[in-house]
Order: C-alpha cells, then sequence, then structure tokens
C-alpha cells in the first residue's frame, strides 16, 4: 500500500501542507519542557502555525518561528532554512521541527544542488540544524522510521548516527 512503486512521492508530490496537531505538541512539550532552558529561545525552522510552538508560548518559554511562507504565527522570521544563516539568531536551547515532505520547486533546486536528486528531507533538515548549531542542542525532529531504522550495515545514514556524526538519539516516538 505505502510503497514508492505505488506512491512514488519524488514524482508525485502532493500540493498540501499538513500542520502539526495540537495534541501531538502537547504531548511532546509535557515530556519535554522541564529539561529544557528557558532563558534561551525555542526554535521551530518549519514553523507554520505555529503549533510546535503555542505550547511552549503558554509556558513562559520565548520562542522562534521561521518559515517561508507567513502561516500567521507571531515571530516567525520569512527566510527558506535551506539558505538560512543563523547569525541573527541566539543559540537556542531546543530545536523543534516537523520538516516538510514536500517542497516548492526553488527550494528543490537548492536542496538538489547541495544533496543530490532525492534527499530525505528530514535528513536535509537534520544536516541544516547541525550545521548552524552543532549536535549538542536538543533536537525533537519528525521523520520517517527508516531515517534511523535502517538496518543495512552500509547504509550511509546507519553510519552516520553509529559513527557520532548525527547526535544520538534518546526516544522515539510513533
Amino acid at each position: 500500500m505505502y510503497n514508492t512503486s505505488r506512491n512514488n512521492f519524488y514524482d508525485n508530490q502532493k500540493n498540501s501542507t499538513v500542520f502539526t496537531p495540537s495534541g501531538v505538541s502537547q504531548f511532546i512539550f509535557d515530556i519535554i519542557a522541564e529539561k529544557i532552558d528557558k532563558t534561551r529561545p525555542i526554535f521551530d525552522p518549519c514553523v507554520g502555525r505555529g503549533s510546535l510552538l503555542h505550547p511552549f508560548d503558554d509556558a513562559g518559554f520565548q520562542t522562534i518561528g521561521l518559515d517561508i511562507v507567513d502561516h500567521g504565527y507571531k515571530n516567525t522570521i520569512l527566510h527558506n532554512f535551506v539558505t538560512f544563516d543563523a547569525k541573527q539568531l541566539i543559540t537556542p536551547s531546543l530545536i523543534i521541527v516537523n520538516p516538510p515532505f514536500n517542497i516548492d520547486l526553488h527550494t528543490k533546486a537548492i536542496i538538489t544542488e547541495l544533496h543530490g536528486r532525492r534527499p530525505l528531507l528530514p535528513e536535509v533538515w537534520l544536516q541544516k540544524i547541525i550545521a548552524l548549531f552543532g549536535k549538542d542542542i536538543p533536537i525533537v525532529l519528525f521523520a520517517p522510521y527508516g531515517m534511523r531504522l535502517n538496518q543495512s550495515l552500509s547504509s550511509k545514514r546507519w553510519q552516520k548516527f553509529n559513527n557520532g556524526e548525527y547526535p544520538k538519539i534518546s526516544s522515539i516516538i510513533a
């Protein structure tokens, strides 16, 4: 049912934006909030309507969002994360992101030039997060299971997690 021969998401991308449900955002907040430093901002580089940040806002955390389209979240910087330079940001205490699984043609061209024709988009976002902020900042990243649970020892992605190029995964929520 969900295989690329029947649903080739590279060739047949859906023109849709799916925002994170507020219940999911609250669930994540309830798990991690007490472990996050309140003196630095929480950053969502694909903020959309701000669902992932709203529970932090309500609890008095400083939040910053970034997106290529203004969807109405109050603290949104309008910029493409793939080309973003974080010099203007205070280093965040948490990066929380539900990256796009479909992208606009301009972003697709940039990603293709930087990462090849068919990269896993959440991995592109993870690489950008690491490039901007390092891997010692807590990261909540929405990604398909295959991003980490790839059982092939020859997988480049698996090797990056295994050799420490990517940060350790502390938990997986399904």
